[in-house]
């Protein structure tokens, strides 16, 4: 699925009060490393996306008052929400940190609960 342009905090509010699971990308066009890691997020959001998970980004110059409820500092910087609540987020232009999460939130967004070694059969 493609990656939503969020360009109001309403249009935001709508998205994770509709879709159990969000991963958010906070960017901004002059950012060197927002750039660099941005085909990494849309690459997720092709494998991943779905009805239940979807992949959104802003610009936090153009939707400042989402960028300010949020409290970033430095950018890129992404969150992941869960039912309408962040329960993750990422600072920094980390692909593997990132995809980590991303399959991760893919895997409950599926239904699917990892088991751990120790579980008795």
């Amino acid at each position: 699925m493609p990656v939503v342009d969020i360009t109001s905090k309403a249009q935001f509010d709508e998205l994770i009060k509709t879709t159990p699971y969000v991963a958010l990308q906070a960017h901004a066009s002059w950012c060197g490393p927002c750039k660099a890691i941005s085909p990494f997020f849309s690459k997720h959001a092709d494998a991943h996306g779905s009805d239940k998970y979807a992949f959104a980004r802003f610009d936090t110059d153009d939707v400042a008052d989402l960028a300010m409820e949020l409290g970033i500092r430095s950018i890129p910087a992404f969150f992941f929400f869960e039912n309408g609540e962040k329960t993750e987020n990422l600072t920094g232009a980390n692909p593997t940190a990132l995809s980590k999460l991303t399959e991760s939130f893919s895997q409950k967004a599926k239904g699917g609960e990892q088991l751990s070694t120790n579980e008795d059969f």
